[in-house]
């Protein structure tokens, strides 16, 4: 059996208007081919759908029974491709991002707002998470896109570069450090430390601990960045952070300065599983975040 979506509709349409002719011109097809659908449905249902007297159309006892699930069928069909075309003209769809917390309450909110006005119907679900559990959120599919930090990225994860930044020494406001407008990691060698992520401490001991032959001796482990710029405001040790968190720091009473030999760039990238079509709502993020770089 293989019944097609233009014999329903020849079905329904001449049963609506009881006229091969009339339904013939609804379709832009001739009353011979009109005919020939319905004929060919009731061969595949092996059942008579019209019983055809004195040039008159008129349902059969099975014809009248099985209309109302034709009719549901073509409707059914028409909301599939409404909603299509809704989901491409993004009056509808779900935005899925997962984004480590200080993105979330910083670089975010200023591109989510303009997307907001741009796309108002669009839903928004967002994985405010670490930016250690970025790229397994986006495998696992949890989030369709993922902005953050570099990491070492699975072979199913596609990663693209959106921007790169400074990263920059977080120290307490009444710190001597505070007092200078520029460090070496030399100078902050033996400090104490306050880490928050186990990807960047290990990026910090390839590109400047292990060039120095420095061994950490005191540290604080927390999650969070936000977390550990609160510790730093209280003059508990130091941080290395994103130029861009600087405001939120200033909240906390940490103050952010430049710090090089060797100058350290993070690269922050959109993560995305690769070989899947990004929907609708996530390409158009994806434009408009590209374009919002701290």
């Amino acid at each position: 059996m293989n019944i097609t979506l233009k014999q329903l509709r020849a079905f329904c349409d001449v049963a609506q208007t009881s006229s091969f002719t009339l339904a013939g011109r609804r379709m832009n097809l001739t009353q011979s081919a009109v005919s020939m659908l319905v004929r060919q449905l009731e061969d595949d249902i092996g059942l008579a759908l019209f019983d055809r007297v004195k040039r008159k159309v008129q349902l059969t006892e099975t014809g009248r029974q099985l209309l109302p699930i034709a009719e549901r069928i073509l409707g059914d069909l028409r909301e599939v491709i409404d909603g299509a075309a809704d989901l491409r003209a993004l009056r509808r769809g779900i935005l899925r991002l997962a984004v480590p917390q200080m993105l979330a309450c910083s670089w975010l909110p200023p591109v989510l707002a303009r997307y907001r006005v741009l796309y108002p119907d669009v839903a928004l679900k967002m994985i405010d998470t670490t930016a250690d559990r970025v790229i397994e959120t986006v495998r696992q599919g949890e989030a369709e896109i993922g902005i953050g930090p570099e990491r070492p990225t699975p072979e199913d994860v596609q990663a693209d570069l959106l921007w790169q930044e400074k990263m920059q020494c977080a120290c307490a406001a009444g710190s001597p450090l505070a007092q200078r407008g520029r460090i070496d990691w030399a100078d902050v060698a033996d400090a104490e430390w306050i880490l928050y992520s186990d990807a960047f401490s290990g990026h910090l001991e390839r590109t400047v601990w292990s060039g120095m032959s420095v061994q950490l001796r005191r540290t604080t482990q927390v999650r969070y960045l936000p977390t550990a710029l609160a510790l730093v405001g209280q003059g508990m040790g130091v941080t290395a952070a994103p130029a861009y968190a600087e405001p939120f720091g200033r909240l906390f009473g940490a103050v952010f300065i430049d710090i090089a030999n060797p100058v350290v760039e993070r690269r922050f990238l959109f993560y995305t599983k690769k070989g899947y079509e990004l929907s609708p709502a996530a390409q158009a993020f994806r434009l408009l975040a590209g374009q919002k770089n701290p």
